[in-house]
């Protein structure tokens, strides 16, 4: 590749990487995406210099003020956002840079471009795309930067001085750095990517002590809000046509409880609905109160029943709601959740968060009611008794099957476990709505017509009939558990987990959940697919948790446990060291000491350590063992052996500060030295040097003359 295709190829790249981070985030329109995709494709496959030079300039100023006119247009009369129609006007520029650029100015144009995209791109959504796209962006931008200060440097040097090419591998294609030999693409990108693991290595620190926080655009959940069957702040009955089966993530819940340890029933709770007007079921008090604080968390019930408590961390993604969830019997919410609301139906709302992501800790009281001990003897309070035993007029069949069904209950409690098991064993589930036209009383057309239905209908149904029966019931929207990702350690709830269940009161044990909705089992993802999608969850959570959520208390443990690392370090440092002290001195004990007796051995091994450190230190007994050591190695190897006496001669005289440039060769470096009193020797030793290391193969090593040329120079130096 040539320089200045590597050079477009790099600045396409910054500017693609700064429009992915901009398309990944689900707020822009197709058609400029798709205007920009063309432009981008274009530029890559045309010249666009030739380009610029056959449009006029009068036409790229007119483009230009066409600009703001479309801005002002997108802004006013479209009524987008501010920062998406200036987004729109940045990708307008953008287009004409791509497909016009040729000199260093409109390249400088388009890194600010796509550098303002990135920027656009973070205020909109930071997630683990965007982690990549900078990524890519850093690396294409250390590398861009390099090619351009080449790219100018060369320029300039030109217009001062014409250089052509005459020694080109292609002449004619090749511009001013392939002039000796083609551009070397391979090495400059290891080299960028060298440069760029140091940017990050260095930035590391900075994101250490910087916490993060995100607000804004950055924490809106992308994509609008579909109708599921599920999750809704109303519950309407009778509409017609199928329930969208989105595979969507609401939200990622982990605990501290393994997967085996937990029901297989449990839900994250949602909202509860009291008030049913034959159609749709919605709050009959929908006024919140603000939830005190104690602590780091909000204090929702001053007494729990059991000590079997679950730890719940929220991470809430992709749902346009203001709603806290939760597993049933909420005892406290951490205050990540911002300003926590509550209603009269114990439903609960991040107040000042709507619309946005949200990550949150819950403490549930996991301990069931005794099913047992149920008796109906109690008072129930007086809101509970005007709003959950509410009832619009209704089929008089729905108030006869209630009867039938519970006919055989001893109690309450007996009842409500009747009803759920009857309306899980006769009716069948299903995601078809069918509605009746004209009817006023979508429940009787589901008990007594279609008998199949969602879980709406299922839940609507055991509520009416409870109270019935006499027993307050209300309607609560959620979701199920979810899938377990092994990788994360998380559940991950999806759009068709939403859920939609019963809560009936008894006056003592409180609130009971029922779910009359028949077992519905997801088709098992195949092995292969689910580790990858459980993969990527896991990554994306973790970007979450650890990245965008890196606040004052992660960055205040980061910190400790550093410390405390390090402190553990020192630790172990010092007891090495105490421990080899010991044993040292505990050898040289054993082998003086009278009380344990001499072993000779032991002197045998401290004495030969010690001559072995005289040989090596002391020059002359050094030069003894390599006179009889030498002639051994280099037996059979002259070439070897000449290096090794003519790098000892080098040593000797660059002690004396006679040291050989790199650009002389041996022998003009002796006969440099033929007036000096080592000269003579040396100028024999180079040419017995020369005679062994380029003679015959078969020649044998001369070691006794080496040794004497050697020694003259070492008599010759100390005289």
């Amino acid at each position: 590749m040539t320089f200045e295709k590597n050079f477009k190829a790099s600045s396409y790249c910054m500017t693609g990487a700064g429009f992915a981070a901009v398309a990944t985030t689900g707020r822009l329109h197709w058609l400029p995406m798709l205007v920009f995709a063309g432009a981008f494709i274009a530029g890559c496959l045309i010249n666009t210099s030739r380009l610029q030079e056959k449009i006029p300039k009068r036409l790229l100023n007119g483009i230009g003020i066409l600009y703001f006119l479309l801005f002002t247009l997108d802004l006013f009369l479209l009524s987008s956002p501010f920062i998406i129609a200036a987004i729109h006007l940045i990708l307008a520029a953008s287009v004409v840079k791509i497909l016009t650029s040729s000199k260093n100015r409109d390249y400088f144009y388009l890194y600010l471009i796509s550098f303002t995209l990135l920027l656009a791109a973070s205020s909109l959504k930071v997630d683990l795309i965007f982690g990549v796209c900078l990524l890519i962006f850093i690396f294409s931008a250390v590398h861009t930067f390099i090619l351009f200060e080449m790219r100018c440097s060369g320029r300039a040097i030109q217009k001062r001085i014409r250089v052509h090419p005459f020694a080109a591998t292609n002449p004619g294609k090749e511009s001013g750095p392939e002039l000796f030999s083609p551009f070397p693409v391979g090495l400059l990108s290891v080299i960028s990517f060298g440069i760029t693991c140091l940017i990050l290595l260095v930035a590391l620190p900075l994101f250490l002590l910087l916490p993060r926080s995100g607000s804004g655009y950055s924490r809106q959940p992308s994509g609008e809000t579909r109708f599921v069957s599920g999750f809704s702040e109303t519950v309407e009955l009778g509409r017609a046509g199928s329930i969208q089966q989105s595979d969507k993530v609401v939200m990622r819940v982990r605990t501290l409880h393994p997967p085996s340890q937990l029901p297989g029933d449990l839900k994250w709770r949602g909202l509860a609905f009291d008030n049913y007007d034959g159609r749709a079921w919605r709050r009959s008090d929908p006024v919140r109160y603000p939830v005190p604080t104690q602590g780091r968390y909000f204090k929702l019930q001053d007494t729990a029943r059991g000590t079997d408590w679950l730890h719940q961390s929220f991470f809430v993604e992709s749902l346009s709601a203001d709603v806290v969830f939760a597993s049933r019997n909420a005892l406290a919410v951490s205050r990540d959740a911002g300003t926590l609301l509550r209603d009269s139906s114990e439903n609960l709302y991040a107040g000042s968060r709507k619309q946005t992501k949200l990550r949150y800790d819950v403490i549930s009281d996991r301990t069931r009611p005794n099913a047992e001990f149920a008796p109906d003897t109690g008072l129930i309070p007086v809101d509970i008794l005007d709003t959950c035993l509410q009832l619009p007029p209704l089929d008089g069949r729905i108030a006869e099957l209630t009867g039938q069904v519970t006919a055989m209950a001893g109690n309450n409690y007996e009842k409500a476990v009747a009803l759920e098991r009857y309306l899980g064993t006769r009716y069948l589930y299903s995601l078809e709505l069918k509605a009746t036209p004209g009817s006023e009383d979508p429940l009787s057309v589901f008990l007594f017509e279609t008998r199949r239905g969602h879980c709406e209908y299922f839940a609507t149904a055991m509520a009416v009939m409870l109270r019935y029966a006499g027993i307050p019931s209300r309607l609560v929207n959620g979701f199920r558990i979810g899938e377990y990702n092994p990788i994360g350690d998380s559940w991950t709830v999806r759009q068709y987990h939403a859920h939609s269940w019963v809560e009936a009161y008894f006056p003592s044990q409180g609130w009971m959940e029922f779910d009359p909705t028949p077992a519905q089992r997801q088709p098992p993802r195949a092995g292969f697919a689910k580790f990858w999608i459980d993969m990527a969850g896991a990554v994306d959570l973790w970007w979450w948790e650890r990245v965008l959520n890196y606040d004052y208390s992660r960055q205040y443990n980061v910190v400790a446990s550093i410390h405390s690392f390090s402190a553990d370090a020192v630790d172990c440092i010092r007891s090495m060291a105490a421990g080899i002290y010991d044993s040292s001195r505990k050898g040289l004990l054993g082998v003086v000491s009278p009380e344990e007796g001499f072993a000779p051995w032991k002197a045998g091994i401290v004495a030969a350590a010690i001559l072995l450190w005289a040989a090596l230190r002391i020059r002359p007994l050094r030069r003894g063992l390599l006179k009889h050591v030498r002639p051994v190695l280099y037996r059979n190897r002259p070439r070897l052996y000449a290096a090794s006496f003519y790098t000892e001669a080098l040593e000797l005289l660059s002690k004396y500060g006679i040291v050989r440039f790199p650009a002389q060769t041996p022998m003009e470096f002796a006969l440099g030295l033929a007036c000096h009193p080592a000269g003579s020797a040396l100028v024999e030793l180079t040419r017995l040097y020369y005679r062994i290391r380029f003679g015959p193969p078969e020649m044998l090593p001369q070691n006794q003359e080496a040794e004497q040329l050697l020694q003259s120079i070492r008599r010759s130096l100390s005289g």
